[in-house]
Parts: structure tokens; C-alpha cells; sequence
């Protein structure tokens, strides 16, 4: 071959060579920025990371129905029931990032409960939340590596628990409760330069106190009663991804098991006779699809529905709901 010729042939094949190149980054490239700039209100029951910049404050008004259709018994097998209580809940999550790894988040919580028989008198206030995050490895959106959120926290008996004019009136525990928990969320492309973000997370709640109860209570006691109750611990896990349609709608899921051991309870009846009893252990899965809405990276919003897959001497529910995401 004339040297000319072999010349234009090494030009020519690396100039290909240098064209796909330059195309693989162009890809790459385009995939990062889509991922970069997706907007996320975040599922509906996953607890979030620590927010990323020092400063910012994040705002969350939920609002939830909560419908139950019957219990499950110690066998897993569902039974309808003819009374189930109703209740409406509303809930702010108000997260401020005091670093751009910890930040301090706190859900005040009011409910209202009814059924076809009385209500609750009046919304009541439940017990008090207040967690610190703490984000020790930020995620890698490039290889897809999972940033880690460590929460701890106190939840404080800001809610009435005993002397209730009726059940349905308890919105609280009566005992101070130690949080703990974890989440790993991921963020990376999937086909089509559609972004998908998973978060895997557990929470664990221990409580401290063993609180004083008096006749009617969330404890299952009636008039007269006086004793103590040693709750149970607690615990929930789930997975949750929220996949990307486009940047401002996204399709989310969240997967949950929630266990809580039994609560103990002592004391004497109305007629001066000895109670000691325990509800026994509890569990449940649940399942919450829900559709995203994003008008900017700062404000969006969700509504989906949780419901009941099945479950261990717990209550059956369906859980519609609805929750504005606000960034500041």
C-alpha cells in the first residue's frame, strides 16, 4: 500500500476512534444531567435523608384518611368487622439542615377518629418526634453507590393516652420513646434516560418509660382501672423506588413491614381485681403507590393510598393520602 494511502487510513481510523469517543461523552454526559436536575417529592412513607445544603428548610403537609376494614388474627387470617373506627391525620414534617450532612426534623401530629358509634372529642395532638440526621457518605450518582443517613431521636408523650372519655380520644403512648434509624438512597439512569431513585431504610423505637394508666386507655383498660403499661418495642422496613417519567411526574412505591411487640399491662380493675395481661406481638406488610408531581426542584406534590397486604394480630386498612412538598 502507497504511504499516502496508509496515512488516510490511520487518520481516518482515528478519527472514528476519536468520533466515539466523543459520542460515549456526549451519552454520558446527557444521562448525568438528566439525572442532575430530576425533581423528587420522595415517597410516600420513607423517611428522607439529611438535606444537602446547610440552611435550607423543608416543609411536608400531609394529609391522611384512614379507613379500617377488619384485623387480622394470630393465623394471618383476615375477618372483616362491622364497626371499624375511621380517623383523618394531619401531619407536618419541618426538617431543617443546620450542616449540609446533619439536619433536625420534627412531625407534629394531630388526629381525629370516629365510627358509627361516637367520635373523638375533638382533633387530639399524638406524641412528638424530634430526630437528628446525620449523612456519612454521600451518593454516587455515576456508579449508583448508596449515599447513608443515620437518624436519633426522642419521641416525647405529647399525646393523651389514659383517662379517655373513650378509645378513640388516644392519640399517644405516655412514654418517652429512643429512635433509631437508616437509610440508603440511590439515584442513577435507567433506559431511556428515565432517573430512578431507591431508598431502603429501617426505623427502630424503643421505649424508656413504663407510664401510669387510669381507667379508659389506648391500652385496652376501661373505667377504674390503675396500673402501668410497658410498651412494646418497634420496628418498620421497607424499600422504596420513585421512578422517573419526565422531570416533573414520576411513578413511586413504597414496600413496608412494620412489627411491634406486645404491650404489658398491670394493675387493678374498678373492683379491686388484678389485671395483668399482653396484647401480644403484631405485624403487617403494606404496600403505598402514589404519583408525583414537581412544579421545580423546591415544590411538589404526591398522593397515593397504603394499604394492608396482610398481617398478625393487627388491624386491615386502606390509607388514602396526599402531602405538598416545599423546599426553602
Amino acid at each position: 500500500m502507497p504511504k499516502t494511502a496508509s496515512l488516510l487510513t490511520g487518520l481516518f481510523s482515528v478519527g472514528l476512534c476519536v468520533s466515539a469517543h466523543a459520542q460515549q461523552a456526549s451519552e454520558t454526559s446527557v444521562e448525568q444531567q438528566t439525572v442532575s436536575n430530576q425533581w423528587f417529592t420522595g415517597s410516600l412513607v420513607s423517611p428522607s435523608p439529611a438535606l444537602p445544603v446547610a440552611g435550607l428548610v423543608a416543609i411536608e403537609p400531609y394529609d391522611i384518611v384512614t379507613l379500617n376494614t377488619g384485623s387480622y388474627d394470630a393465623r394471618g387470617n383476615h375477618h372483616g368487622g362491622s364497626d371499624n373506627a375511621r380517623s383523618n391525620t394531619e401531619l407536618s414534617l419541618l426538617e431543617y439542615s443546620i450542616t449540609k450532612r446533619l439536619s433536625i426534623e420534627t412531625i407534629p401530629v394531630g388526629t381525629y377518629a370516629w365510627n358509627s358509634k361516637t367520635t373523638s372529642h375533638g382533633e387530639e395532638i399524638a406524641d412528638l418526634p424530634v430526630d437528628l440526621k446525620y449523612r456519612v457518605l454521600d451518593q454516587n450518582t455515576v456508579t449508583g453507590a448508596p449515599s447513608v443517613t443515620f437518624d436519633l431521636g426522642m419521641e416525647f408523650p405529647t399525646g393523651p393516652h389514659d383517662q379517655l372519655a373513650t378509645g378513640l380520644d388516644g392519640a399517644g403512648g405516655g412514654s418517652f420513646n429512643l429512635r433509631q434509624g437508616i437509610t440508603l438512597q440511590s439515584l442513577f439512569d435507567t433506559w431511556g434516560n428515565h432517573p430512578l431513585r431507591i431508598r431502603v431504610w429501617e426505623q427502630f423505637q424503643l421505649p424508656l418509660t413504663h407510664p401510669s394508666v387510669k381507667d379508659v386507655s389506648v391500652y385496652g383498660t376501661g373505667a377504674g382501672f390503675n396500673g402501668t403499661a410497658h410498651p412494646g418495642d418497634q420496628w418498620a422496613a421497607g424499600i422504596s423506588p420513585e421512578y422517573a417519567i419526565n422531570q416533573r411526574w414520576l411513578l413511586a412505591t413504597d414496600i413496608v413491614y412494620s412489627y411491634a411487640d406486645g404491650s404489658r399491662v398491670r394493675g387493678t380493675d374498678a373492683f379491686g381485681n388484678n389485671v395483668n395481661f399482653s396484647s401480644g406481638s403484631s405485624k403487617n406488610w403494606s404496600f403505598a403507590p402514589a404519583v408525583e408531581y414537581n412544579w421545580s426542584w423546591q415544590y411538589g406534590v404526591i398522593v397515593g393510598v397504603q394499604y394492608t397486604l396482610g398481617g398478625h394480630n393487627s388491624s386491615s386498612y386502606v390509607s388514602p393520602q396526599i402531602a405538598l412538598n416545599m423546599v426553602f
